[in-house]
């Protein structure tokens, strides 16, 4: 699972996901802090103003008795105030005197500071009785009465306060996580539609190289359009500079054979060591000749829809056994109906009949020809047949000898020793490889990876 998510955050889907989902949590992770910090400053300069009016309103009801005691003429309208430990509470101090305070203070006192006046209003936390957090506003006042400073004091209770902050912060949360979940999915759906286009383009151009397409067809969006244009541009222009090489190998091949069967059958009879040795080196030449053109041939790409595997398997198996009939050798096929190699005949019914015929020669009484599909080649499948045999197999110093070029383990079994090595190279040519290993049936067991449909 982890190593399936990497896949994906490594793809363009991926990365545009995660870019926009790290910028997403970051926008409303801000923001998030910013509507709190917001919602806090909000509530607090409520609180405030509220305290501030309160020693606004104990200022307006305040005067000094005939006996030169501080009084309010008429109550205060909160019976919270009256309601000990209430969390809302009032105090006026003057220095060497009992302060004037709320009832619900009961026998708490508020810490009052007489060093230093202040007659602007002031804010601060202390704590208050039964250990609650209060936010006090504080002022010193002279009545117009006596000639004397008050310290006004109000505070409240931050508890609440407290909790309305949390309850908005935790609601916050909620909806700014339902928000990112509804974003998440927003862009998936947003990446997914946008990159359709690329996807199916991606598609068509799987379906080119695997040969069941031969251009880039359809309408595409404007930005796509010229990518559409350019791949079919090159396509044809890649389809013209391979028949003009090819062209040009045959052309100079064909050419190059007239001359050679010329000093071939000039040379062609006589017994002198020159004539031999000319004799010998126009073949040579003749080789090089049919392996270029052979070359040049499977350059061209594909067999299009692809040719059967099972039924060339069939009629190869069939047409090697009546050479072996003699030594009853037996011939196994297990292939599925539906593999198809990509390729052409000629060069599927050359390599793999080499092989048979290769393992027929060579087997005591048995032959096994399988055919499997590759599940780890997603953009090009490919196959792999295994040819192996009973017979009595190679050396391990010798298996990476066969492969080269006139390599004969033994010189009494008919044969040119170019077989494997012919085999190989067209294997290689298809984008696919050629090994030998040892066989469990005793004998040598030849392994072809080739493209398939």
């Amino acid at each position: 699972m982890l190593s399936r998510l990497k896949l994906f955050l490594v793809t363009i889907p991926g990365r545009l996901f995660l870019s926009a989902v790290i910028w997403s949590i970051a926008a409303l992770t801000v923001g998030g802090f910013a509507l709190s910090f917001v919602f806090r400053t909000y509530v607090l300069n409520d609180v405030d103003r509220k305290l501030e009016s309160l020693i606004d309103t104990m200022v307006g009801i305040s005067e000094i008795s005939p006996e030169g005691v501080l009084r309010f003429n008429r109550p205060l309208f909160d019976q919270r105030f009256t309601t000990p430990y209430s969390g809302q509470y009032w105090q006026i101090s003057e220095k060497g005197q009992e302060p004037f305070r709320a009832r619900s203070l009961w026998d708490f006192e508020l810490p009052t500071n007489f060093e230093h006046n202040s007659f602007s209003l002031k804010f601060s936390k202390v704590v208050g009785p039964d250990g609650q957090a209060l936010r006090v506003a504080e002022k010193d006042i002279i009545l117009p009465e006596a000639d004397r400073i008050f310290h006004y004091q109000v505070a409240t209770d931050t508890a609440e306060i407290t909790a309305a902050i949390n309850q908005f912060n935790y609601l916050l949360f909620i909806a700014l996580s339902i928000i990112m979940f509804t974003v998440s999915m927003a862009l998936v759906l947003q990446v997914r539609y946008g990159l359709r286009p690329l996807r199916q383009l991606g598609k068509n151009i799987s379906e080119i190289r695997a040969g069941k397409e031969i251009r880039i067809e359809g309408s595409w969006p404007p930005d796509l359009q010229p990518v559409a244009q350019e791949t079919n541009a090159l396509l044809d222009q890649n389809e013209q500079l391979v028949d003009r090489a090819r062209t040009h190998v045959g052309n100079l091949a064909h050419a190059l054979k007239t001359p050679l069967s010329v000093v071939k059958n000039d040379v062609e009879g006589k017994g002198d060591e020159v004539s031999m040795r000319i004799a010998k080196q126009v073949q040579l030449m003749r080789e090089h000749i049919d392996h270029h053109l052979k070359r040049a041939r499977i350059a061209g790409g594909g067999s299009g829809a692809g040719l059967p595997i099972k039924e060339r398997l069939e009629k190869l198996i069939n047409a090697v056994s009546v050479m072996t009939r003699e030594k009853g050798v037996l011939y196994d096929l297990d292939c599925p109906d539906e593999l198809r190699f990509d390729g052409e005949k000629e060069d599927f019914d050359e390599i793999i009949g080499n092989l048979i015929d290769n393992a027929g020669k060579w087997a005591t009484g048995r032959v096994m020809v399988s055919v499997e599909r590759l599940a780890d080649s997603p953009r090009r499948p490919f196959m792999e047949i295994h040819v192996e045999d009973d017979g009595p197999g190679v050396p391990d110093e010798q298996i990476d000898t066969l492969f080269e070029r006139g390599r004969r383990l033994d010189e009494h079994v008919p044969g040119t020793g170019l077989g494997l090595a012919i085999v190989r190279d067209i294997a290689e040519l298809y984008g696919g490889q050629a090994r030998l290993a040892h066989s469990e049936m005793g004998g040598l067991q030849a392994t072809l990876k080739l493209p398939c449909k």
